[in-house]
């Protein structure tokens, strides 16, 4: 047992004795066992022994005091414990053998030309650049496992003599051979093509080393381990936590480490620009401290400390960056809109059905921001179905009555041509002039919108990027509703919204994003969450089959198209590949409009045909021109079909839970019942689990949160053209709590500016022109 492990599970069973949920007598009996166990290269040192002994006896004579003077004891155990963790749990660097960390690479101590070569590969220009290049990964060498307790598969540190050594020549290949033996039990140790290896064992013979390496069966049953690492006994760096770094080629772990090493101490001249102020409030260690801790930790606290200090650091910046960039846009004001609400009362009245709770209550907080001098910057999201686009609807009716233009930016032309079949109608009824406006609108359509965009004969205009086009002027634009926003680029966004002197902004979007994510990506944009899905829509069946039934899985499609509804069948390639042996659309559609569904109408629809060719499919499926079509995820997002009830996805392991919640959504759309079959091979077992944890969840935000626990926020939303930094240390989703509080301190700043001016300018500094991006969005 390590000590940090011993402190900590002394300190939960005080805090326990303390809640009377554990005895003294169970405390003073844990102490006695445990410290028998304690084994831990830390002990080396006699101040560190000879501290722990101290609070070990403080402890003991507890169980024999009168309670009130054993809880006090206890009370003031809990703060030595605290205080033994700053002696003993951190390494730190020397402040005398620092350097200027902007000296270029090729000053670093143990850098000649070839290293200097492969670290620039790395993009380590300079000792900052060197010492801000974190470990992917640690291996903690300080528990040392016996021989006779070696396990298959662990990655294990063990002790013992080489006994013997040898080298032999197996097929061309050159094998190191030696044996590892600790008297009673013994381990094979192989290398190949390492003669160097058999010349430094050779000087090891008999004498006491670490072996460290991941234990493997050998070929007649043993245990072997192959190309470890072996260091003798008496060099004590041998049980440490030591780094792992992502390199390249040429250069070891073994070599990487000794540079940062050589190097390390420049960190304690490093600036700390975290006012005080915050660092305190937080209890976070300091800076140069913890970026000695992330390159070699003392202990995993150290670890854990350093990752906190340098993650906290990253998501206050990203905060702040989104405030102020709020702050920023709030300054410059907008225009607080007369809005009587009459007009959107007389197109509630016509709609068939009422608006849910949650969408009243998202029309609310749009319409409040509407009236607000504060430009509107909203993120609107729900999951697929649950009536987003009738509360856009609402903003737009708003924003008319107020007497200003609206602009609707869906990232196809197929969901564009869908709003605005879907607005148009009930907008001319209200008076309001509707266009939609397309790369595919011929030349004089085209003109003519943009004429009565700028003259403001025209109200709303609905459309795809052709929107953010220079000569798209509008006389008075007021509002402008983004959809599916994620699939626009930053730039794109900021295009359109700069169209208007002060534009209020509606962001939507369809993909579930948890709260974290959302507080990270869209920081600066006001969150409204519809939750409550529409009455009478019945849940997706979703259905977890095995390829071998997939006849019965294309009877139950004809089956269902024969009842009058149409069908979704979904494959993750276009065309056959030779390296995945999945199945692909094109070749399947031959299959399924050939031989299976032959007497059926079967439309294909893939990512490589040209916009008009993606929409005139839809157009017809839409239309029920078609009764089943085959696709690729071209149709993951917005498209609207009530009479599709089936969706059939193939290899559905390919795809991220997300996307797979996304395809689904887009049936069962009416008032019929809807099934998902999802169809799979043989997949691995971690696979398999995913999906029936999809198959089980029908809640997208559920899905989306287990989504990025397996693949990362990156993966779902893709972070890069957010305009957002990349984060070296935090992670969004271990690192809740952290962001959460770091949104907290940033809001805090916010309000005391005057007394944090410098890390504004830092703020500034960092982010440049993303500052100007981030606020889109």
């Amino acid at each position: 047992m390590l000590v940090e492990e011993f402190l900590k599970d002394l300190e939960e069973l005080i805090m326990n004795v303390l809640d009377s949920r554990t005895s003294l007598e169970e405390l003073s009996g844990w102490i006695d066992q445990s410290r028998e166990l304690l084994q831990d290269p830390l002990l080396d040192d006699a101040d560190a022994r000879e501290k722990l002994d101290q609070l070990i006896d403080y402890l003991k004579p507890t169980v024999e005091l009168p309670k009130e003077r054993a809880l006090k004891r206890l009370t003031n155990a809990l703060g030595m414990i605290e205080r033994y963790r700053s002696w003993h749990f951190f390494a730190k660097p020397d402040p005398s053998q620092a350097k200027q960390l902007s000296l270029d690479i090729k000053s670093a101590r143990g850098v000649g030309p070839r290293r200097e070569k492969l670290l620039r590969k790395l993009e380590i220009n300079s000792l900052r650049d060197l010492v801000f290049y974190f470990p992917r990964d640690y291996e903690d060498r300080r528990r040392v496992i016996s021989l006779k307790d070696l396990l298959l598969g662990e990655k294990v540190t063990t002790r013992g003599k080489i006994s013997s050594v040898e080298m032999k020549s197996v097929s061309g290949m050159k094998i190191v051979a030696a044996v590892l033996a600790d008297g009673i039990h013994h381990v094979l140790l192989k290398w190949f093509n390492q003669e160097f290896i058999y010349r430094q064992l050779q000087t090891l013979k008999g004498k006491e080393v670490y072996v460290t390496g991941t234990v493997k069966k050998g070929m007649f049953g043993g245990l072997e381990i192959v190309n470890p690492e072996v260091e003798l006994v008496e060099n004590s760096s041998a049980l440490e936590i030591l780094p792992v770094y992502p390199l390249t080629e040429g250069m070891s772990q073994k070599e990487f480490r000794r540079i940062v090493r050589q190097n390390i101490d420049c960190v304690a001249i490093v600036q700390d620009e975290l006012p005080l102020e915050l660092t305190e409030r937080r209890k976070l260690i300091d800076l140069a401290i913890a970026l000695y801790g992330m390159h070699f930790p003392k202990t995993t606290y150290q670890l854990e400390k350093s990752r906190e200090r340098l993650a906290y650091e990253e998501l206050l910046y990203l905060q702040l960056a989104m405030l102020f960039s709020r702050h920023t846009l709030d300054s410059i004001g907008g225009v607080a809109k007369k809005i009587e609400g009459k007009l959107a009362q007389e197109f509630l009245k016509k709609l068939p059905f009422q608006l849910t709770n949650a969408q009243k209550r998202a029309h609310e907080e749009i319409r409040q921001d509407l009236r607000s001098t504060r430009p509107m910057s909203r993120l609107l999201q729900g999951d697929v179905g649950c009536g987003k686009t009738v509360v856009a609807q609402l903003a737009i009716i708003d924003n008319f009555e107020a007497g200003f233009q609206a602009a609707v930016m869906a990232p196809t032309s197929i969901l564009a041509t869908q709003h605005y079949r879907r607005m148009a109608p009930s907008f001319e009824n209200l008076g309001i002039k509707t266009a939609l406006l397309l790369g595919e609108t011929n030349k004089g359509e085209k003109e003519r919108i943009k004429r009565l965009l700028r003259s403001g004969e025209l109200s709303v205009v609905i459309g795809t990027h052709t929107l953010i086009q220079e000569d798209v002027e509008f006389d008075n634009l007021g509002l402008v509703v983004i959809d599916e926003q994620h699939r626009f680029g930053v730039r794109q966004r900021e295009a359109l919204i700069s169209k208007g002197a002060a534009v209020d902004t509606l962001v939507m979007t369809a993909t579930p994003i948890p709260r974290t994510l959302a507080l990270a990506v869209y920081g600066d944009l006001d969150l409204t969450i519809i939750d409550e899905m529409p009455p009478g829509r019945k849940d997706v069946k979703t259905i977890l089959v095995s390829v071998t039934k997939i006849d019965q899985v294309f009877d139950f499609v004809r089956k269902e198209v024969e009842d009058g509804n149409q069908a979704f069948i979904v494959y993750p390639l276009i065309e056959e590949s030779d390296k995945l042996q999945v199945k692909a659309a094109t070749q399947m559609y031959e299959k399924l409009s050939n031989e299976v569904f032959k007497d059926l109408r079967v439309g294909l629809l893939h990512g490589r045909m040209s916009q008009q060719e993606k929409d005139a499919v839809m157009e017809k499926f839409a239309r029920g021109d078609f009764d089943i079509l085959v696709s690729t995820t071209v149709i993951e997002v917005g498209i609207d079909v009530p009479n599709a009830t089936v969706m059939v996805i193939e290899n559905p392991e390919r795809f991220g839970l997300a996307q797979l919640h996304q395809l689904r959504g887009r049936i069962g759309r009416s008032d019929r019942q809807g099934y998902c079959f999802l169809v799979v091979g043989n997949v691995e077992e971690e696979a398999l689990e995913r999906l029936k944890y999809f198959a089980s969840t029908k809640n997208g935000f559920e899905v989306a949160e287990y989504d990025m626990k397996l693949r990362g926020p990156g993966e779902i939303l893709g972070l890069r053209q957010h305009g957002l930094p990349d984060l070296k240390v935090a992670d969004l989703i271990r690192d809740k709590q952290l962001l959460f509080r770091a949104r907290e301190d940033a809001e805090f700043v916010m309000k005391n500016l005057d007394r944090f001016k410098a890390l504004i300018e830092k703020i500034e500094k960092i982010y440049g022109e993303r500052l100007k991006l981030v606020k889109v969005g």
